[in-house]
């Protein structure tokens, strides 16, 4: 019987969204669900709505522990979905993972939340595939039968020597944007360099590419290339300005043609669009350009707030923007579901 494993976490991502109830007995309540600058894989409820919260890693990672301390910090603090959620209850922390590193165990013995580890494993034989799961804590162990429509998402691990740790070195920026970090106050040049980590340390795929004044965040093609159609993020300075701006793929209300003989259906649905993030001024605006040309006069503003309502019917749910880490996030969200595909 040979071991597998899914592609990406995307894939393993969409699997366990699928598969919550015969898993682990929950309710799906929410998949990359952003929170004051954060994404949680997944949001789930037990029956007697207690919230849970679940990071799926595809290989080992050694942070998972402190990654989800952190979900948890924001979600007591904001409490989300609190008509869905009992939060009196205490909310339940789960890593489900390959294998979980030594690291793991030693921050989750030494810290006052509690943690929940799963490890999984894939077998396959006769063109049929179990996706196991076993708990760390208990004598548990749990099989479903993956469905023939995740069988894309799978590769062989046979030859591989083992499910390394994920880890990605960040090294300095290109001269594009480094002349102009080099230009800026300490303070302003710490905003723009954290952002660049959040982008740069969300998925491996995401590569950095300098273009003259312009700096671009996008799928890898190659070793020095992105591919055009999977931006996420880019930092340009406008026209007259020596600061650059801030400018993310985000979901937008589209129209879309309808049957013969009408223009457009009078639904919106979702789509993305460059939207410049106001970085230097006290007001917190995102900004839309949906011409050819981010230079036209086809722009919306709209505050945070604003932004929020506006995607409350595209993402099935309205998120919380308190600062410009948080419209990242979202963007890196989209960015994965687009490159996931």
């Amino acid at each position: 019987m040979a071991d597998w494993a899914f592609h990406t976490e995307f894939d393993l991502e969409e699997f366990v969204w699928a598969n919550l109830k015969p898993l682990l007995d929950l309710k799906p309540l929410a998949r990359q669900y952003i929170i004051e600058g954060q994404i949680c894989d997944i949001l789930a409820t037990t029956s007697k709505r207690q919230l849970v919260v679940l990071e799926l890693k595809n290989v080992e990672d050694r942070y998972v522990v402190q990654q989800l301390t952190r979900y948890y910090a924001s979600l007591r603090h904001a409490q989300p979905f609190a008509d869905q959620v009992d939060y009196s209850l205490p909310i339940r922390l789960i890593a489900l993972s390959p294998t979980f590193h030594a690291h793991n165990h030693i921050d989750r013995e030494h810290s006052r939340l509690d943690f929940e580890f799963y490890q999984f494993t894939i077998a396959g034989a006769d063109n049929r595939f179990n996706f196991q799961i076993a708990s760390a804590d208990l004598a548990a162990e749990l099989a479903v039968e993956v469905d023939p429509k995740f069988y894309p998402f799978l590769r062989s691990t046979e030859g591989d020597l083992e499910l390394t740790t994920s880890t990605r070195v960040v090294g300095r920026p290109p001269k594009s944007l480094r002349t102009q970090l080099e230009q800026m106050t300490p303070e302003r040049a710490e905003l723009v360099s954290a952002l660049r980590l959040q982008i740069l340390e969300f998925d491996e795929r995401m590569r950095e590419v300098g273009r003259s004044t312009r700096t671009q965040y996008g799928l890898a093609k190659g070793e020095k290339d992105v591919y055009k159609t999977k931006l996420c993020a880019e930092f340009f300075p406008p026209g007259g300005f020596n600061l650059p701006a801030l400018y993310l793929m985000l979901p937008y209300a589209k129209k879309e043609f309808g049957a013969p003989g009408h223009r457009y259906k009078q639904e919106r649905v979702k789509g993305l669009a460059w939207a410049g993030i106001s970085l230097w001024s006290e007001e917190k605006t995102v900004t839309f350009y949906l011409g050819k040309s981010r230079a036209g006069l086809t722009q919306y503003h709209f505050t945070y707030g604003g932004y929020a309502k506006l995607c409350d019917p595209l993402l099935g749910y309205r998120p919380q923007f308190e600062s410009v880490e948080d419209l990242v996030a979202l963007a890196l969200a989209e960015w994965k579901q687009v490159v996931g595909e």
